[in-house]
């Protein structure tokens, strides 16, 4: 497969088929996002979506230790940036991914941009590279099927056995029983958090994990509990001029001087007052 660039310029892209298996495993990682890290971008290639990334975000990818796992043992380790490099360099040749300019989104801001390929095919940092290569499609025929059997299945629905039929019917009004049993707990602890905030210092809801990232049983445990306040920002700290202004304003006033001693005021004023009688 080629794409001509320019009058005189072809791009040769090579079948991802036919490349050995270790380059296979590594765009597998590569369009793993969980894995890798990979930051994917939306693209407009030919009129067609296409997800594309960024060459340094491809080369960080593949030093991560995840990717270690994934090297067979027979090759060595991606240890540096330029073994990196020449792995990513052979993922194009291999025809898994090709480099591509940026041009203006095809709507607003943040929507997918118009791609048009690169005639220079070397990795570089500041690139952006389109996946060519799409990975196995087994899922997505697997969903299409079971799509297609989904819709078959609800149009015959009328040819169902009677016990078939029966049973789904059970089954829906069950699933719309538990719908009604969990919004009617929702509006009765939003009616009930909303009495107590008005009587009391602070509200008190039911159930109070219903809407929380937790499992089913974790949802409804405990049974209820307080509203947890806001955190309030703590109190500022000084700054660094108050705090050196303390110490200075501190040092400059001078000790004060310290109280005479009974004894001594007392021999001060008896010798003050036989001053006064030999006067």
């Amino acid at each position: 497969m080629s794409h001509s660039h320019g009058p005189q310029q072809t791009i040769r892209i090579a079948d991802a088929k036919t490349a050995p298996p270790f380059y296979k495993a590594t765009a597998d990682f590569l369009r793993d996002t969980k894995k890798s890290g990979l930051k994917l971008r939306q693209g407009v290639f030919n009129g067609k979506r296409v997800e594309y990334f960024k060459g340094k975000g491809g080369l960080n990818a593949l030093l991560k230790e995840e990717f270690a796992k994934v090297i067979p043992k027979d090759r060595e380790a991606v240890a540096t940036r330029e073994d990196a490099l020449k792995v990513m360099n052979d993922m194009g040749k291999y025809g898994f991914i090709l480099r591509v300019n940026r041009g203006d989104p095809i709507g607003g801001k943040g929507s997918a941009r118009v791609l048009q390929p690169n005639p220079q095919q070397e990795l570089k940092d500041d690139g952006y590279y389109m996946w060519i290569w799409e990975g196995s499609q087994l899922k997505l025929y697997l969903g299409a099927v079971a799509l297609v059997a989904v819709v078959l299945a609800a149009v015959l629905f009328p040819l169902w056995p009677e016990t078939l039929r029966l049973g789904v019917w059970y089954l829906s009004v069950g699933i719309l029983g538990l719908l009604g049993v969990f919004f009617g707990i929702a509006i009765i602890r939003l009616i009930l958090y909303i009495i107590t905030i008005i009587v009391l210092p602070r509200g008190i809801w039911i159930f109070p994990n219903l809407f929380e990232d937790v499992g089913i049983v974790d949802s409804f445990i405990p049974f209820w509990g307080w509203d947890e306040p806001k955190d309030k920002n703590a109190a500022a700290p000084p700054t660094s001029s108050s705090t050196s202004s303390a110490p200075s304003a501190t040092s400059e006033k001078e000790p004060a001087a310290p109280a005479p001693a009974p004894e001594a005021a007392a021999a001060t004023a008896s010798s003050e007052s036989a001053a006064a009688n030999s006067d």
